[in-house]
């Protein structure tokens, strides 16, 4: 349908273009904006300073294009081949990566290191014993968790007093009590792993034979 509208209207659009066309070049131009007060007063200041500046802006300068020949570069840096042959030199035993592929995308946003020196953590670590510490502050303490990690006690204790994981809880209802609705997977293996390590308790013979004694009842009962 358009088409069809579009040639029907071509006749009209080109009637008499040409008289049209000469028409609009041949009316008045349009005025320039004016200037503002200071442009103006620059404008003069420099045209009296410098009467025939306007000539001097077409005319090309031969003196200046003179010195702009004797003008160069020159480049006292060392190329980039031979600052890599000079650290293979300097280095034959660290040798530069060869591994172009792309970088791994690691847990927490960094690598983290194989080695970790004593009184140093990982966030990994310093996740899951504060982790732990909420979920059972009784036994894992500041002083379990030193021992375990290699920690100095008051570091401890200042991480567990500054920081806290997150942890979201979806509303009581009418029909629903509130429930956890975190990182399910991580809170038990924080409560399977991570406080039994920390705890780091094992079943003494008193125990074993407390357990005993109790079984016995039970079964008498």
């Amino acid at each position: 349908m358009g088409a069809l509208v579009s040639r029907a209207l071509r006749p009209v659009k080109s009637f008499n273009i040409e008289n049209r066309a000469h028409r609009e070049i041949s009316k008045e131009k349009p005025q320039v904006a004016p200037r503002y007060p200071s442009n103006v007063e620059d404008l003069h200041r420099v045209q009296e300073a410098i009467p025939d500046i306007d000539e001097k802006i077409v005319k090309k300068d031969l003196g200046l294009d003179e010195r702009l020949k004797d003008v160069y570069v020159t480049s006292q840096g060392t190329p980039e081949d031979d600052i890599t042959r000079l650290k293979r030199q300097q280095n034959p035993d660290r040798p530069l990566p060869k591994d172009r592929n792309i970088v791994e995308n690691f847990d927490f946003g960094l690598k983290e290191p194989e080695t970790i020196p004593y009184g140093r953590t990982t966030l990994r670590q310093a996740i899951e014993y504060i982790s732990s510490h909420q979920l059972n502050p009784e036994e894992v303490t500041a002083a379990k968790i030193a021992y375990e990690y290699k920690l100095k006690e008051s570091d401890v204790e200042n991480i567990l007093k500054y920081y806290r994981t997150f942890e979201i809880y979806v509303p009581e209802t009418k029909t629903n009590k509130a429930t956890f609705a975190g990182p399910t997977t991580m809170r038990k293996h924080l409560m399977e792993q991570s406080v039994g390590k920390i705890e780091g308790k094992k079943d003494t013979p008193e125990d074993s034979n407390v357990d005993k004694e109790k079984a016995k009842m039970k079964s008498a009962s």
